[in-house]
């Protein structure tokens, strides 16, 4: 009998073992594929980011050729070649979001996509826009961005908030320019 004990014994030391190193490295692979995933996504988000960036500049070159904001961006050459260039960009870097972020994160980058495409079509002339339409249309896209980035931040787990940006544009040091 004592055999016999020592023998369960034995068994359910070992399946426990087998059990625990099992779910150890269940939980090892998990942090592994969670933190690659993290990787790809932090890069999504930035290489976004910039190119978003890119096309707000190119638009407000454009907006500022147009007279609709006294702000002009420096650009490479010709100004809607660039601005083409850059929406080729900011498209492309949206479709990796598309497959890795989150609803919340999803739904901030169509706001922002809308945004952006607001200000091209009124650098373009493709709306009917003044200064003021395309001050309203840049505060617009400041907001989208802000929200956009509070999404990105939370999918990633990122403490801490925004850092905010100016409250106006131009800042008040270049008033007198």
């Amino acid at each position: 009998m004592g055999q016999l004990s020592a023998l369960i014994g034995v068994v359910v030391g070992a399946a426990m073992s087998y059990l625990v190193g099992a779910l150890h490295e269940r939980a090892r692979w998990r942090r592994e594929q969670g933190a690659r995933w993290d990787g790809l996504l932090l890069e999504a988000y930035g290489d976004y980011g910039r190119a978003v960036k890119e096309c707000v500049v190119a638009y407000q070159r454009l907006a500022s050729d147009r007279g609709l904001t006294p702000d002009s961006a420096p650009g490479t050459g010709d100004a809607l070649e660039d601005a083409a260039q850059a929406e080729l960009r900011r498209a492309a870097t949206t479709e990796p979001l598309r497959l890795l972020a989150g609803p919340d994160a999803a739904a901030a980058v169509r706001e922002l996509n809308d945004a952006v495409w607001h200000l091209e079509w009124l650098a373009r002339g493709r709306l009917a826009a003044d200064a003021a339409a395309w001050e309203q249309a840049y505060g617009a896209y400041r907001s989208a961005r802000r929200a956009f980035y509070e999404k990105a931040r939370a999918s990633l787990r990122v403490p801490g908030e925004v850092i905010a940006e100016r409250a106006a544009w131009p800042p008040s040091w270049r008033a007198g320019a």
